[in-house]
């Protein structure tokens, strides 16, 4: 980040010695007739700025921040503006008017206006939904049509208004105030965008500062030396198209960024569903061994097990689409109880259909709280019971035993385990436990 806030005042410093040189130096500033230049130049604005808006609203719906959206929405109008009225009279070859000049300059001054706004707006953050993004784009809209469509409908409002449409027509007008208002908003723009990349190091704002920079000396440039004629390149465009540059290379150092984050959090997922797998399964297993190391025959029944639970494992991957629901559970918690001497008294509702990843999740909830309670509640007879819900099944694990209190954290990594495996499912998970009167572990699904 510190490189990048370097290159931004590296960035303001070029930018303002090669304007001062340009302003000094007549024969430094060119003005080149090259229509399909200026048509790439345009299409790469409008395509460029439409991307970035784009990528900003896609933030919004991620963090909900009021400033992104405004953001987004200052450079969509900035595409539009750059579509409609630099680009196509640029395919076509039509000559810049009174109206069309009027319209995108009132477009540039809104759209930097927006991106001022959004650069110094303090952080908020919004419910994300369609409303205020309707809101935000609705309003510019709005104030982008009131203030163009009367003067490309009635041209001659603009008269007496002194708009530099022509190399000849070059003297201060209202066009060269607008283009110093539009170089002062985009300035106040990259002072907002550096103090939020120091602030909260989002590389993305400063890209944006870079850009606002490049935008002000175009502006500037601009002031200095209008840019008369729809097919002729100036030096000012070459400060823009800079601003365009920096947009992209902002926006793709985003994605990259982005889809680095996504990569990140399915691999911590994987490595924490390894881990309740590692521990409902072999974890399990290794525990029961180092408790009776000295009993040969439990060791090999131990081993037996273990077998058992990888051939479960694999049909996890590839489960057997014949295995009901209540067999499945049937199997499985009387292994669990009987590894601690404890039987199991089962009431299980037959034809509930779930998927098999939903089966699985649910066949080891059940193994998991039926070997806790036969561990460590004491208790000799456990209950367990599948019934149908309302709009789904229930599934429940009760014990007489010692019971524990719900109310203080417990260490170990079961309970863990099964509320990670219920969310999964979109399911719930209660555990009501009181110390001496025994514990119930619920699973809604």
């Amino acid at each position: 980040m510190l490189r990048l806030r370097r290159l931004a005042v590296g960035c303001a410093l070029g930018s303002a010695g090669a304007t001062l040189a340009l302003v000094l130096v007549a024969s430094l500033n060119f003005a080149y007739r090259a229509p399909a230049l200026h048509v790439a130049l345009e299409t790469t604005a409008a395509i460029t700025a439409s991307a970035a808006a784009l990528l900003l609203l896609g933030r919004f719906w991620r963090t909900g921040f009021l400033d992104e959206l405004v953001l987004s929405a200052g450079l969509s109008l900035l595409a539009v503006s750059n579509f409609a009225f630099a680009a196509l009279p640029a395919v076509f070859g039509l000559q810049s008017d009174r109206a069309s000049v009027w319209s995108m300059l009132f477009t540039a001054v809104v759209a930097a206006l927006l991106i001022c706004v959004a650069a110094l707006l303090p952080r908020r953050r919004l419910t994300v939904g369609p409303r205020w993004p309707l809101v935000v784009y609705g309003s510019t809209l709005a104030v982008a049509i009131a203030g163009t469509l009367p003067t490309v409908a009635f041209p001659s409002l603009l008269n007496g208004v002194a708009l530099s449409v022509s190399t000849s027509d070059a003297h201060p007008s209202l066009a060269a105030g607008l283009q110093l208002g539009l170089a002062l908003l985009y300035i106040l723009a990259a002072l907002g965008f550096t103090r939020r990349n120091r602030l909260t190091n989002d590389e993305l704002s400063g890209w944006l500062a870079i850009a606002c920079i490049l935008s002000g000396a175009s502006h500037i440039n601009y002031f200095f030396h209008p840019a008369a004629l729809s097919n002729w390149v100036y030096t000012g465009d070459v400060f823009r198209l800079g601003f365009y540059l920096a947009l992209l290379i902002g926006a793709a150092r985003e994605i990259a960024s982005y889809w680095t984050s996504v990569i990140a959090a399915a691999s911590l997922e994987e490595r924490r569903r390894l881990a309740r797998d590692v521990h409902d399964g072999l974890a399990q297993e290794i525990s029961f061994i180092a408790r009776n190391v000295r009993l040969v025959d439990r060791i090999l029944r131990s081993v037996a097990r273990a077998q058992e639970e990888s051939r479960r494992v694999v049909g996890a991957l590839a489960p057997k689409p014949d295995e009901s629901l209540d067999q499945a559970l049937a199997q499985a918690v009387q292994e669990a109880a009987q590894r601690y001497g404890a039987s199991v008294d089962m009431e299980l509702a037959s034809g509930i259909s779930l998927s098999p990843r939903e089966k699985e999740a649910v066949v080891r909830i059940a193994s998991e709280a039926v070997a806790n309670a036969a561990q460590h509640s004491g208790a000799e007879v456990l209950r367990i019971y599948l019934e149908r819900a309302d709009a789904g099944m229930r599934l429940g694990v009760e014990d007489d035993g010692s019971g524990f209190d719900d109310e203080q954290p417990r260490q170990g990594f079961g309970l863990v385990t099964m509320k990670d495996r219920a969310e999964a499912l979109g399911g719930k998970l209660h555990i009501d436990s009181r110390r001496g009167t025994g514990t119930r572990v619920e699973l809604e699904l």
